[in-house]
């Protein structure tokens, strides 16, 4: 991958992250019922990763000389993405596991792409990836899902 391609790549994950960030935000401040407190506190505590991993990703991008981007419609494939409005806890927490599913299969792809090209970046997305797994399984959990997500999904895929 180029320098241009790659800071582009990070772009579209930092945008990633940044509606993430929005949408359990959004489900931090609405949630209702039961299980209230415990989901609130999840969704907030999750929030807040994925601002460190928004952060990471301007701070490489930077260091690349490009630009981070500040909002997710700033990217083409998220212009029309809608944060997720549901009312009910089990809806927010199912949306909320498809957003991770979506971020491990872009953050896998994307260390498959840069390859060994650049160990630093490298790195840095495989870290965010195994924090990624972690909120799925969080999710997947509350869910009573058995397995959250794929494993090695990507693998062999060019």
């Amino acid at each position: 991958m180029t320098k241009q391609e790659i800071i582009e790549r990070l772009n579209y994950l930092r945008a990633t992250e940044l509606f993430a960030i929005q949408q359990y935000m959004n489900h931090h401040y609405r949630v209702k019922g039961m299980d209230f407190s415990d989901i609130r506190d999840i969704e907030r505590s999750i929030a807040l990763v994925e601002m460190k991993h928004a952060e990471m990703l301007a701070e490489r991008i930077n260091m690349l000389g490009g630009n981070p981007i500040t909002n997710p419609a700033q990217v083409s494939q998220l212009k029309t993405s809608q944060v997720n409005t549901s009312e009910d806890s089990r809806g927010m927490l199912m949306a909320d596991l498809e957003l991770e599913r979506g971020a491990i299969r872009d953050y896998t792809k994307a260390i498959q792409d840069i390859g060994d090209g650049d160990p630093g970046i490298r790195k840095m997305l495989e870290d965010i990836l195994i924090q990624e797994e972690e909120h799925a399984d969080t999710f997947g959990t509350w869910l009573g899902e058995k397995q959250a997500y794929a494993i090695g999904e990507l693998k062999g895929a060019a």
